[in-house]
């Protein structure tokens, strides 16, 4: 019987949640293929047609992360008039804010595989360095896009590491505040 293409997305999604899930859950030593195939209810030969290596797998996951927050960013922008200062920066707000409330386990995910594959670093550092250039040309201050970047970056992986102590009342409002900080003219 021959699968389809949606079938095959289905078992490639579910693979990648299965080691998302044992990163995050059982630690970067527990993470390997069979245990992968084993969570996700497929055989390790299902697995290695998706993912044919370990390496294949954690490119799989940082491309799975990567893609996440880029569409979620172009939902964003999709919202923000285009050209107008800091139109970027709220839409970064909001992308953060959605992955945080919808994809939680993506940040500590992407932390376990950096920790257990230091070569994957510079695909997320290239990731980031996108980010950092399209905050300091969105029409305000680059000083101010970067405090305002660093902040929201801040509030999200505190949060994913469960090492917040900020409540939710002033979480909303320094949030808000940042919203507010991407309309400024730039000066104090």
């Amino acid at each position: 019987m021959r699968r389809t293409k949606e079938e095959a997305l289905q078992t490639r999604g579910a693979l990648l949640r299965a080691a998302a899930d044992i990163v995050v859950g059982q630690g970067a030593g527990s993470f390997t293929l069979e245990a992968v195939a084993q969570h996700a209810g497929v055989t390790k030969g299902g697995l290695l047609h998706h993912f044919p290596s370990k390496e294949a797998l954690v490119d799989g996951l940082i491309d799975d992360v990567l893609e996440r927050f880029a569409s979620r960013l172009q939902v964003e922008l999709a919202n923000e008039a285009e050209g107008q200062p800091g139109h970027w920066m709220r839409a970064y707000i909001r992308m953060m804010l959605a992955v945080q409330d919808d994809d939680f386990y993506l940040i500590p995910t992407l932390a376990a595989i950096v920790v257990s594959q230091p070569a994957t670093i510079e695909r997320i550092r290239s990731a980031m360095l996108t980010s950092q250039q399209a905050a300091a040309h969105d029409g305000i201050d680059p000083t101010r896009a970067t405090i305002i970047r660093l902040a929201v970056d801040g509030l999200l992986f505190t949060r994913a590491f469960h090492l917040d102590v900020v409540d939710d009342d002033i979480r909303r409002d320094v949030l808000d505040a940042l919203i507010g900080m991407t309309r400024a003219s730039g000066e104090d």
